[in-house]
C-alpha cells in the first residue's frame, strides 16, 4: 500500500463518483478504478459499493476513510517537519557564554532576533567556566560558545575560534575612592588594592586578569570571590574592594559605582566565538544573524 492509494480512495470517498474523482486527481478513470480495486484486494475488504447509478461507502469503508485521512495528515506533518528541519527551523541551539557576554549588544540582539525568527528552536543558554565547553562543542553538546581571553584558545582540529570583539578593561569603585578622582587608572596602582573577582581562577577572565596583573608586577589581593555578577557589583558599591571589568558591563550603572578605564596599552581582552567547524543548520542561522565576527574591528 502506498500513500497515493490512500489519496485516491479519499478523493473517491469524498466525491462518490469515479469520473469526478479522477478529474480532481488529474488522472483518467480506468487507472483510478484499478488502483481502488488493488487497494481492496490488498486489504481483503470491500470499501466501496458500486452500481451503475451510484458509489457508496461500505461500513468498513467509512471507518477506513477516517484512518486514511489521519494517515495522510501524519504523512503531511512528517514532510513539513523534514522540510523545516532542512531549513534549520526545528531542533536546538545551545550557546555557552561567559558571564559578561549577554551584555554585549550584538550578542543580545542576535539572541533576541533568533528567538523571534525561529520560535520552534529550543534555545539553550549555559554559562561556562574554564575550558570544559571546548569538549562540549566538540561533542555537539554546545553549538558555540563565547569566551574571554587575551589569546586565541588552543583547540582541536574539529573546532575553530573567531575574534568577535576586543574590549577595554575598566576599574569600578565607590565615588569616594581615590580612583574616582582620576580620569584613568594604571595596573600598577592596583598594587595592594583589595580586589573583588568573579568566581575563581578557573574562570577564564579571572585567570587572565590575575596573569595580566602579575605581568605588571602586581600581586593581586583578593578581597572576595563571588559567583554572581550582581553580588560582585553590590560588594564593590559597599566598598569591600574594587573590581576590574570589561567595558560592556559598565552599562550596569549604579549610583554607588564609578567606572574608570585602565590606561595601560594591554588593558584589553578579546571575546572569542568558538564553534564546531561543521555547524548545525540552527547554528549557521544564528551565525548569520550575528554577522561576520572575523570582520569586526577591535
Amino acid at each position: 500500500m502506498e500513500l497515493r492509494h490512500l489519496r485516491y480512495f479519499v478523493q473517491v470517498a469524498q466525491d462518490l463518483h469515479f469520473a469526478r474523482a479522477a478529474g480532481h486527481l488529474g488522472i483518467s478513470q480506468p487507472p483510478l478504478s484499478q488502483q481502488i480495486r488493488a487497494l481492496e484486494d490488498e486489504l481483503g475488504v470491500r470499501l466501496l459499493e458500486r452500481t451503475s447509478r451510484r458509489v457508496a461507502l461500505t461500513p468498513a469503508g467509512r471507518l477506513f476513510l477516517d484512518a486514511a485521512r489521519a494517515t495522510l495528515r501524519s504523512a503531511e506533518d512528517a514532510i513539513l517537519v523534514a522540510r523545516r528541519a532542512s531549513r534549520g527551523e526545528l531542533g536546538e541551539l545551545a550557546i555557552g557564554f561567559s558571564a559578561s557576554a549577554p551584555f554585549v549588544p550584538d550578542i543580545a540582539h542576535a539572541i533576541s532576533e533568533f528567538r523571534d525568527t525561529y520560535p520552534d528552536i529550543a534555545l539553550v543558554l549555559r554559562e561556562i567556566a574554564g575550558s570544559d565547553h571546548l569538549q562540549q562543542i566538540e561533542d555537539h553538546v554546545l553549538d558555540l560558545a563565547f569566551q574571554r581571553s587575551r589569546r586565541a584558545p588552543v583547540l582541536s582540529p574539529a573546532l575553530m575560534a573567531q575574534s568577535f570583539l576586543s574590549e577595554r578593561l575598566f576599574v569600578a569603585c565607590q565615588p569616594e575612592h581615590r580612583f574616582a578622582q582620576q580620569d584613568s587608572v594604571r595596573f600598577a596602582e592596583l598594587n595592594g588594592e583589595p580586589l573583588l573577582v568573579y568566581s575563581n581562577e578557573r574562570t577564564v577572565f579571572t585567570g587572565e586578569l590575575i596573569l595580566l596583573l602579575r605581568e605588571y608586577g602586581v600581586e593581586p589581593v583578593i578581597a572576595q570571590s563571588v559567583t554572581d555578577i550582581s553580588t560582585l557589583f553590590g560588594l564593590t558599591a559597599a566598598g569591600i574592594g574594587v573590581m576590574v571589568l570589561v567595558e560592556s558591563l559598565c552599562t550596569l550603572q549604579s549610583a554607588r559605582l564609578v567606572f574608570r578605564p585602565l590606561a595601560d596599552e594591554t588593558a584589553r581582552i578579546m571575546l572569542w566565538l568558538v564553534r564546531h567547524r561543521e555547524p548545525t543548520l540552527p547554528c549557521r542561522n544564528f551565525l548569520e544573524m550575528l554577522g561576520a565576527p572575523s570582520k569586526r574591528r577591535p
